[in-house]
């Protein structure tokens, strides 16, 4: 369906109808699904499309460029290399001139031409500050997918479209970022900052959840590693155990996370279990025997695969969890992420 044509007159129309905020680094291979995405939709006025560049080390910039959404959106480029998601987040909102923004990763595209308008009429419907959509992960791409992407991947085989506020299509008021403060980046850099910022919008008005469907098609790089896992494991851990630290007293938030921080204090528990091998064989065993199974269950589609390597599936998953629960904690005391604030840009 071809788009709608969009008047650019900005004496008309001063201000874009919408801005869309997308974090962006090397994305060549994602990228041109999410552009289409926006050029389909139908919109009430000209909109703007602000891109927030991280580090960028191939031809995403040029295929942006080209695409034929540059013509019809206005678009902006913040240069800002190593500043993470929080804070890329927040150059994004604070340089668009909408009061409707939306928070787009670039492997994120919506199903349906006329999402944005349908996301902006749940926010005034709702009279919330925030909508968030629904997400659908793609089923079809599973035999490409190369052995630890898969591992990773195997908790989502099968899984139904959910809802999240995690930077896929989200929509924000401009006005309600100001009022809460925007994401917060000194706590997290890339990791948890989506979950704190639900925390942040119930605690100042309401939270919708629309029926907009936006395909997250995550890019499975065939030469992906095993130590990679294990550092997004780390990343992710750190900025779960900094949500921990800054919502703990928050009943809603132990209400809403209960099922999650339980997962995550067994995996703790089984851990410091396994680690009692001197004060009690007895207990180190069980504990282990019980982290294993969690494991198996988690990677249980992964162990599926014909590769020599299934049979190690759950030792390495068991790896993947004390990571990220040790993680949790150094991140829960330090009461902030501090994994790859080393890359950060001076």
């Amino acid at each position: 369906m071809p788009p709608t044509e969009i008047s650019k007159d900005n004496v008309r129309n001063p201000l874009p109808w919408a801005s869309v905020v997308m974090p962006i680094h090397s994305c060549r291979n994602t990228i041109l699904k999410s552009l289409d995405g926006l050029y389909r939709q139908k919109t009430l006025s000209w909109c703007e499309v602000i891109f927030v560049c991280d580090t960028i080390k191939d031809d995403t910039l040029e295929l942006v460029h080209n695409h034929p959404l540059a013509k019809q959106w206005e678009v902006v480029e913040i240069n800002k290399p190593g500043r993470g998601l929080a804070e890329g987040y927040n150059l994004g909102w604070r340089a668009a001139r909408s009061n409707y923004v939306f928070f787009m990763h670039s492997d994120c595209y919506p199903v349906a031409d006329d999402a944005m308008l349908q996301m902006v009429g749940w926010l005034e419907r709702e009279n919330a500050l925030a909508v968030m959509p629904l997400i659908d992960i793609p089923q079809n791409d599973w035999d490409s997918m190369n052995f630890w992407d898969r591992v990773t991947s195997s908790q989502f085989r099968h899984a139904k479209p959910a809802h999240g506020l995690s930077g896929k299509f989200d929509l924000m008021r401009r006005d309600a970022l100001e009022k809460i403060g925007g994401f917060d980046e000194k706590r997290f850099f890339s990791a948890a900052e989506d979950a704190d910022m639900v925390e942040q919008v119930k605690k100042f008005g309401k939270l919708a959840a629309s029926d907009v469907v936006v395909i997250h098609a995550h890019l499975h790089p065939p030469a992906s590693r095993f130590i990679s896992v294990l550092r997004k494991q780390a990343q992710y851990g750190e900025g779960g155990g900094a949500l921990i630290r800054k919502n703990i007293g928050s009943f809603d938030f132990i209400r809403r996370a209960f099922v999650i921080l339980a997962l995550n204090g067994l995996k703790l528990v089984l851990l410091i279990g396994v680690l009692l091998w001197p004060l009690s064989r007895a207990v180190s065993i069980s504990s282990l025997v019980l982290l294993l199974l969690l494991s198996a269950y988690y990677g249980r589609w992964a162990m599926l695969t014909r590769d020599w390597r299934s049979p190690l599936i759950p030792f390495a998953v068991a790896l993947m969890f004390s990571i990220n629960a040790l993680s949790m904690v150094r991140g829960f005391i330090q009461g902030r992420q501090t994994f790859h604030y080393h890359k950060r840009a001076k």
